[in-house]
């Protein structure tokens, strides 16, 4: 035994003084000593450790299991990148915002009076436009912080500063207007009529304050300190301890060199028309009289600025050494501006033959005709002559008409050059208002869908995006999948079915949103048509289709390969109109994904940005119209209406006198085709093939060819990758 115990230590020994054993504990030691702080075991952090997963396991068991996130699930996220995603509006990503919102609170007995809101709002015309009433709460009592806090949830992003005001208080808009115009958006403006007798600058809510966005955001951010300090009785005092603990500001009732000054009313008030407001108007006669007198003095003030427009006008044509008419000049409607939309008036520059850059396709557009006459014309009102005819330039204003630039170059006698420039307006005539009927976007849409073999994958995709958008939203949508079959597949119903999978898809789908009771919902429908081998026409496939639809219902020809959105199912209700008006939009087509995207997979839901797709205007492949319309509309075409499919075409001679449905409803009388762009129809690409033994002088071929140009990509994106590619081929 004792011999057994030696040889145990002498084994155990001759291991603990091996070198592998040594370097193992060694490393070990030193792992240990240089352990960074933020890893190492602290006792004394282990209290606020154990707190934080108490409340983690308090949190779960109030039924928010999602409530906490892991640091490596926060990690994870925040290693992510970050896609930016481009606005919509140029005013969006320029931060482009209106400069004031007149906030008016309703303090008063007749604040539920909408004959007084609408008197309101005229007293701010011309010079504010942007007004919102909030209505009384509850209690009966206006919270200013929760005033503050409405304004930061809906209107925040939109204006610079706003003006909160009771509406016991009227507004003298054209001095607030002086008061604002001048003022800075960077800067935090907080102002309003201060009360007397306090020590402290306190503006009074009653008189009206002006409020900056920059002061607004920072009392959101402490909103919870500004309610456990608010004082219930004083809504001022309330506001300027919020505003002051968050942005260490204090109102004043002044912003440079215009201050803010507002008078109580008095009977037989005067002197007002410098002030900003009007407070503490007693009852609804005085409002109105208060009203009444606003806008006499708007009138004496225009009347005004009209006879020194008047007297400068009659100084100019006394003095003027050419033969200028008594009534010189003519009034014209003023140039409108939008204050959110940059690519709007623009002047495009044409000469003798050409217009450049019309739209972004071409370079260059010759004139007609008809162009180069207008421009002679023009030329003879201004006095010049029209083989000296340079340059010109032309803007589109649809409020207003078109305004030309012409210029005209000519030698001198010293054989320099000189110029001269003649401005001209072509007005628009007298617009005469167009009654229509009253449309909501209640009505029943039937979407027909005509699907061919090389169609099932974009169908499917289709079916499984109008269930989630369309059936679960419960929106008044008929889907009618139209199954176009040729003679080599005549198969339908069976298992030799090409169209075998979609049918499966739609008959789950429908299964699957039944209402109580075992009735189908009847969002889905198919019919299985047989063709003569030649893809029939739109006109064709409405023929067949329109028997087995009812009068009441929006017929709307869609494709494929587009996508569901419920904003263009609306503007298809808004702008379908029975007995008036057809619709036929310009979808919005994907490029070439391959040169669009490149290596990168394309996105899940197409994304309406120039460099994604463009406008293909001579896609006429979606209408919408009513049935009687359609009848009407069909008596004037010669081709007799199909009424079976052994009446479709086989591609011979009948084909070519074919039209689009589009043109069709235009060749009727009373009936008006609206052809405009929708961002809401958006189509994926699909590949443009043309044929290539048709004759290239047919206007189809053209078109055909212009389109197959247009769906690969930008000019822009092509001439870059042709770039690339030369770049590395060269190294």
């Amino acid at each position: 035994m004792a011999g057994l115990y030696r040889k145990i230590h002498k084994a155990l020994s001759s291991f603990l003084t091996s070198p592998f054993v040594l370097g193992i504990l060694i490393g070990l030691l030193l792992n240990i000593c240089v352990r960074p702080k933020d890893e190492a075991i602290n006792f004394e952090d282990s209290i606020p450790i154990a707190a934080e997963i108490r409340n983690v396991v308090e949190i779960v068991d109030s039924g928010h299991p999602n409530a906490e996130v892991s640091k490596e699930e926060s990690k994870k996220e925040d290693s992510k990148e970050k896609i930016f995603v481009r606005p919509r509006f140029v005013k969006e990503e320029l931060n482009i915002t209106k400069k004031l919102l007149v906030v008016v609170l309703a303090e008063s007995d007749w604040s539920g009076d909408l004959q007084m809101k609408k008197y309101y709002n005229m007293t701010l015309q011309p010079h504010l436009t942007e007004v919102t009433f909030l209505d009384k709460s509850t209690s009966g009592k206006t919270d200013i912080l929760e005033v503050i806090k409405h304004i930061g949830e809906s209107h925040l992003s939109g204006y610079q500063l706003y003006l909160i005001i009771p509406d016991t208080a009227l507004v003298v808009a054209r001095s607030l207007a002086r008061l604002t115009e001048s003022m800075v958006s960077t800067r935090d403006v907080y102002m309003g009529q201060v009360r007397e007798g306090d020590q402290e600058t306190v503006c009074q809510l009653q008189s009206g304050l002006l409020i900056s966005q920059t002061i607004i955001r920072a009392s959101l951010a402490n909103m919870d300190w500004c309610y456990r300090n608010k004082i219930s009785y004083d809504q001022s005092l309330n506001l300027q301890n919020c505003v002051f603990h968050s942005s260490k500001v204090k109102c004043g009732n002044s912003e440079g060199s215009v201050p803010y000054s507002s008078v109580q009313y008095k009977p037989e008030l005067s002197g007002y028309q410098a002030a900003m407001s009007v407070s503490n108007l007693p009852s609804e006669l005085n409002m109105k009289m208060m009203m009444k007198n606003i806008k006499l003095d708007e009138m004496k003030y225009f009347d005004g600025e009209l006879s020194k427009l008047e007297e400068d006008l009659e100084s100019l044509i006394n003095t003027s050494k050419y033969d200028i008419a008594s009534g010189w000049p003519l009034g014209s409607v003023q140039n409108f501006k939008s204050w959110d939309r940059f690519d709007l008036g623009i002047y495009h520059y044409f000469n003798q033959t050409h217009q450049f850059f019309k739209d972004d396709y071409d370079s260059a557009t010759k004139v007609g005709e008809r162009h180069q006459e207008d421009v002679g014309d023009l030329l003879n009102l201004c006095n010049l002559q029209p083989e000296d005819f340079s340059a010109g330039w032309s803007r589109l204003d649809a409020t207003r008409g078109s305004d030309m630039i012409l210029e005209v170059s000519h030698k001198a006698n010293d054989r320099k050059l000189s110029s001269r420039k003649c401005q001209v307006v072509k007005e628009l005539a007298n617009p005469e208002i167009v009654q229509m009927p009253f449309v909501t976007e209640s009505f029943k849409i039937s979407l027909i869908v005509p699907i061919q073999e090389k169609d099932s994958q974009e169908t499917m995709t289709l079916l499984r995006s109008f269930a989630k958008n369309s059936i679960e939203k419960n929106d008044r949508i008929f889907l009618m999948l139209v199954f176009l079959y040729t003679p080599d597949r005549p198969e339908k119903n069976n298992n030799n079915d090409f169209f075998k999978e979609v049918k499966q898809l739609a008959l789950q789908i429908s299964k699957k949103y039944k209402k109580e009771g075992g009735k189908s919902a009847s969002h889905l429908l198919w019919y299985s048509m047989q063709t003569k081998g030649k893809v029939p026409s739109d006109l064709e496939l409405m023929d067949l289709v329109t028997q087995k639809l009812d009068n009441k219902t929006i017929i709307l020809l869609g494709s494929p390969d587009m996508e569901i959105k419920a904003d263009y199912f609306n503007r298809v209700r808004m702008n379908t109109i029975q007995s008036k008006q057809v619709f036929c939009p310009i979808p919005f087509t994907e490029y070439h994904p391959a040169i669009v995207y490149g290596d990168k997979r394309p996105p899940s839901a197409l994304v309406f940005n120039t460099t994604a797709g463009h406008f293909d205007e001579f896609n006429y492949g979606h209408v919408s119209f009513y049935k009687g319309d359609y009848m009407t509309a069909r008596l004037g075409v010669k081709l007799p209406m199909r009424k079976h499919e052994s009446d479709l075409s086989d591609g011979g001679a009948e084909a070519e006198s074919e039209v689009d449905l589009c043109s069709m409803f235009r060749l009727g009388d009373g009936l008006h085709a609206l052809r405009a762009p929708d961002p809401g129809l958006m189509l994926r690409y699909e590949e443009v093939t043309c044929d290539s033994e048709a004759s290239g002088d047919t206007a189809e071929a053209r078109v055909c060819k212009v389109r197959n140009q247009r769906s690969f990509a930008r000019r822009k994106t092509l001439a870059q990758m042709v770039l690339d590619r030369e770049e590395k081929s060269t190294l």
